[in-house]
């Protein structure tokens, strides 16, 4: 199951990358409708979103007030049910002309392949911790063999 859900999460980002759909449909086709969404608490107009609809519209705001480049660098299974997602996002404010860029971590929750919570970190240490595992790299965790 854990390489059927990094398939989910890497469509997911993908998606989003192209800014080829709606938020709203690609909400549709992969979250639960009782999904959560905790994107990283320092990203302007960060808030809790609650629901299908709650992060359709956050997106939708997102996509419509930033400009921005994003690369998949690495997608991980953690156990059945979660998978670690490691991007690399640059952005510009639309408007404000604010830009952000480094890296960015998803720790994804799903439930018979849809998502039931995602959350958003800037620390690889924040996002190991969140998925309840205890180290500061993918190899302290267990998630990759010692080179």
């Amino acid at each position: 199951m854990a390489g059927e859900n990094e398939a989910v999460v890497r469509r997911w980002l993908e998606g989003l990358s192209a800014r080829s759909q709606e938020p709203a449909r690609l909400v549709a086709e992969f979250w639960d409708a009782e999904g959560d969404y905790y994107p990283a608490r320092k990203f302007p107009e960060a808030r809790p979103c609650h629901g299908a609809d709650e992060v359709a519209r956050f997106l939708a705001n997102y996509v419509e007030a930033w400009r921005y480049d994003y690369a998949i660098t690495e997608l991980v299974g953690v156990g059945d049910d979660r998978v670690l997602a490691c991007a690399t996002l640059r952005a510009e404010g639309r408007g404000s002309g604010m830009k952000l860029e480094g890296d960015i971590y998803h720790c994804v929750w799903l439930r018979h392949g849809r998502f039931l919570r995602v959350e958003d970190h800037l620390t690889l240490s924040r996002a190991l911790y969140a998925l309840g595992l205890e180290g500061d790299t993918l190899q302290a965790a267990g998630l990759r063999e010692q080179p």
